[in-house]
């Protein structure tokens, strides 16, 4: 386009040039040509009254005459015959001229001609300009018309030459253009495609992308714009990105899983904690799927109420809440789903009940015992001595029996509330084995039973501990292995240790228990054999109560049995420091 204006400006002023040139030399022409017919009028019109010396007058006259030398001039009468010539001699016949000027020179009026051709001595056709001035007589008719002529062949070369050096000056200056444009053109479109290349780099992710200032223009303003724009996307797209982040990793370290879906139904979030509550692939995960599954119908679903239901999936118990959310009041934008697994807190209801249910029987057994002996004494019994002391001694281990439940509940109570005192200072386990083994010895040979120390590998064996409560720990085991274990028993205890640990392990070779009732031992209230422990006087919480006091004490207590393989109990406490 902008060598299209450039070459219509030059050929348009180029034109205009010749045009004004060729104007100026005809009336130049013209102006020369008037010129030489009035010095001839003067010369030989005015100074010869007979016509027939015009012609040698006229030659003579052409011969001395320098302005004269580039024209043609005749001498025409009133009847357009001429009667002198400077292009014939006088022997010659003369010539009629009749073209336009000549014509209205005979007419009275002076003429000029630009547009005369003729042909030549040559045979070539030429152009002329022309002049015909009148010479009227006393009476002012036209007498003589003095008819002069010029070849333009001149005029059109000067014409043709200006037109060769205008159309070599638009060729300089379309080059020059070209140069001027090329030039122009980078200056403006460089930056621009710069520009658009580093748009294209941004718009793919490449937030580094800078150009270089290298003016103060509208395109140095731009680039600094466009680096400025860059920086804040930048820094915008970080600040996303951390939020993102800190979102995914709060969403990914909740306890609860957290589904969302879009108002089409189709998941656009969740953590990896609710594909394994509900054991799913992500894939086949839609609204409808996930509602169907939860047992919830589309249709009960309001804007920004919660619904809540529980499910039962792979022995786990899962509160399910789903929140639709909505844009506007209309209609529902999405849903939000979190799963709460509450096994837990089902199982710990279930054993709050069942504790609840446990304490209340073993509180109404011995007092339905102690009522119905007392009430059967206040009936008459007391009066026979025998049958009254064997009552008041039914009386009296039932009440051992609810003192011992009440001790132990207490001692349970104080556990949990963080009230029981310790009197923590440097133990031998080794020498609290020995002491234990000594005070239960005589109940195990009257049931039959071998206990013993394994020898340790060591001489000493030093914890930090209450002495009084880890020695009812090990006389709690102990306890437990007499009473439920067959007659004829071996029990055994072994010191061992580890680079950080002393252990000490209580183990018989009895008749053993199942592994679903070896995970349920520590539990309060939980007997294996219900009927035989309660005619041992067991009420389930020792060894709740050992678990509790070994942990609070810093160490671990765990159980290992195979039915028919007996059982056995570890210790572990630290290894004492001082």
């Amino acid at each position: 386009m902008y060598l299209t204006l450039v070459f219509i400006v030059m050929l348009t002023s180029g034109t205009f040039i010749i045009l004004r040139i060729n104007n100026q030399e005809i009336r130049n022409a013209e102006d020369e040509l008037s010129g030489c017919a009035e010095y001839i009028e003067e010369q030989i019109v005015y100074r010869y009254d007979d016509p027939t010396d015009f012609q040698e007058a006229f030659l003579q006259l052409f011969i001395t005459s320098s302005s004269l030398r580039n024209v043609q001039a005749n001498i025409i009468d009133s009847n357009g015959e001429t009667i002198a010539s400077s292009t014939v001699g006088s022997s010659r016949q003369p010539i009629t001229y009749n073209n336009s000027a000549v014509i209205s020179a005979l007419a009275g009026n002076k003429a000029f001609d630009s547009k005369t051709k003729s042909i030549d001595s040559n045979s070539q056709v030429k152009r002329w300009l022309s002049y015909a001035l009148p010479v009227n007589d006393d009476d002012g008719n036209v007498k003589y018309v003095i008819y002069v002529q010029m070849d333009a062949s001149g005029i059109t070369s000067s014409l043709m030459q200006t037109a060769s050096t205008i159309l070599i000056a638009v060729l300089l200056a379309l080059l020059l253009t070209c140069v001027i444009a090329l030039i122009f053109a980078n200056t403006i479109t460089s930056p621009i495609a710069l520009l658009t290349r580093k748009a294209n780099q941004l718009a793919k992710g490449k937030l580094n992308s800078r150009i270089n200032i290298v003016s103060n223009d509208e395109i140095g303003q731009l680039s600094r714009s466009f680096n400025h724009m860059a920086s804040e996307l930048k820094k915008t797209v970080s600040e996303m990105e951390n939020e993102n982040r800190k979102l995914e990793v709060l969403l990914h370290n909740m306890t609860d899983g957290v589904l969302a879906f879009d108002e089409k139904g189709f998941l656009i979030h969740a953590n990896s904690l609710c594909y394994e509550m509900l054991d799913i692939d992500q894939f086949k995960i839609s609204l409808d799927w996930f509602l169907k599954k939860v047992g919830v119908d589309r249709s009960d679903l309001l804007a920004n109420t919660i619904t809540e239901v529980v499910v039962e999936e792979n022995g786990k118990y899962i509160n399910v809440a789903i929140i639709p959310y909505e844009s506007d009041k209309i209609s529902i934008n999405g849903v939000v789903a979190v799963l709460s697994d509450i096994t837990k807190h089902r199982e710990l209801d279930d054993m709050r009940k069942e504790f609840v249910a446990n304490v209340s029987h073993e509180i109404r057994t011995p007092l339905t015992t102690i009522k119905s002996y007392v009430e059967t004494l206040l009936d008459g019994a007391i009066e026979d001595r025998n049958t009254a002391y064997d009552f008041l001694h039914v009386i009296d281990d039932a009440t051992d029996r609810m003192s011992l439940l009440a001790s132990d509940l207490l001692a349970l109570s104080r556990l949990d509330t963080n009230t029981i005192s310790f009197d923590m200072r440097k133990l031998d386990l080794r020498a609290i084995a020995d002491s234990c083994i000594k005070q239960n010895i005589i109940t195990a040979k009257n049931n039959k039973h071998n206990i013993a120390l394994i020898p340790p590998a060591k001489n000493n064996y030093f914890i930090y501990a209450d002495e009084a409560r880890i020695s009812q720990v090990i006389n709690n085991i102990i306890t437990n292995s007499i009473k439920y274990s067959g007659d004829g028993t071996d029990i055994s205890l072994k010191l061992s240790s580890s680079k950080t640990k002393h252990y000490l392990e209580i183990s018989d070779n009895g008749v053993g228990v199942e592994e679903k009732e070896l995970k349920r031992i520590f539990e309060r209230f939980y007997r294996i054999d219900k009927a035989r422990s309660r005619s041992m006087g067991g009420n389930g919480l020792g060894l709740s109560i050992a678990k509790e006091l070994t942990e609070e004490m810093g160490g671990t207590i765990s159980a290992y049995s195979s039915p028919g393989e007996g059982f056995t109990m570890v210790l572990a406490f630290p290894k004492y420091k001082e």
